[in-house]
């Protein structure tokens, strides 16, 4: 199972719940600086988590659309997964929060951008069976440490009291980073890296399944992630994202103020 190290913050905390004392530490919020107790403060979320209308397929913001319409290039080819929903834009001030996360060790994020997710998928309820995330291979388990999905996805778990298991799907082979790459490459590049293991057909068989991701660009690891699913059996599949990139035409620097510029400028010099 994918694990965390455990920093120097939750061992103190650890060490106060022994103490019968109390174990909220004081830290600042990512987003504006500000000293409180969480990651990131209610005031940010609600500034910064705007909901606006996506499309029921891919989870690209719409304009112009009515809720829960289908944009036109999922008319033209739908992707391989039936639905997606994703809590907010990849743009600013989510990009820094999300590299934290990913790359920087924050697993304390995990929790608070989970609800995030929480907040979006209560909006489009999606009945499944159980919850995966999208696997690292091993070599890239190894140098991070631990899977943010996986993290996500224990937290999605716990509240929505569904199942959810990291055991499902396997890298079968190491990828490069797929971030530089364009849609067509990326598609190459990720074709047949996941399968199933076989101990876990039982449990996916006939089910619908949610595949937790952190990022939606091209939809490419997510179409081979729903095409081998349902290779070994899957009835559905649903993407869980907590950010889609914005359509080309909407930039971050459109879709946030000057203010978010600000904070990812803060972020990136922490």
């Amino acid at each position: 199972m994918p694990t965390v190290p455990s920093s120097g913050a939750s061992r103190l905390r650890a060490w106060l719940k022994a103490c019968g004392l109390p174990t909220l530490l004081p830290t600042t919020c990512l987003l504006c600086g500000q000293w409180q107790d969480t990651p990131l403060c209610q005031l940010c979320v609600e500034r910064w988590q705007r909901p606006v209308p996506r499309c029921v397929r891919c989870a690209i913001a719409l304009r112009g659309h009515a809720l829960d319409s289908v944009c036109p290039a999922c008319e033209d080819q739908s992707p391989e997964f039936d639905r997606a929903i994703a809590a907010l834009d990849y743009a600013a001030p989510w990009q820094g929060a999300l590299s934290r996360l990913k790359f920087q060790e924050g697993t304390a994020l995990a929790r608070p951008l989970a609800d995030l997710m929480l907040k979006a998928l209560a909006q489009r309820r999606d009945r499944v069976d159980l919850i995966v995330p999208v696997p690292l291979s091993r070599p890239r388990l190894l140098e991070r440490g631990y899977n943010q999905t996986w993290l996500l996805a224990q937290h999605l778990a716990r509240n929505l009291n569904h199942p959810a298991r990291h055991d499902v799907l396997h890298r079968a082979h190491h990828t490069e980073r797929l971030m530089h790459l364009d849609a067509e490459a990326r598609r190459a590049q990720i074709a047949g890296a996941f399968e199933v293991s076989e101990a876990a057909l039982p449990h996916i068989q006939r089910r619908h399944i949610a595949v937790v991701d952190d990022v939606l660009t091209t939809g490419a690891t997510l179409d081979e992630v729903a095409r081998t699913l349902r290779k070994a059996g899957a009835r559905s599949v649903s993407a869980w994202v907590l950010a889609r990139t914005p359509a080309p035409d909407r930039s971050g620097a459109q879709a946030a103020d000057s203010a978010g510029s600000a904070v990812v400028h803060s972020l990136s010099s922490r």
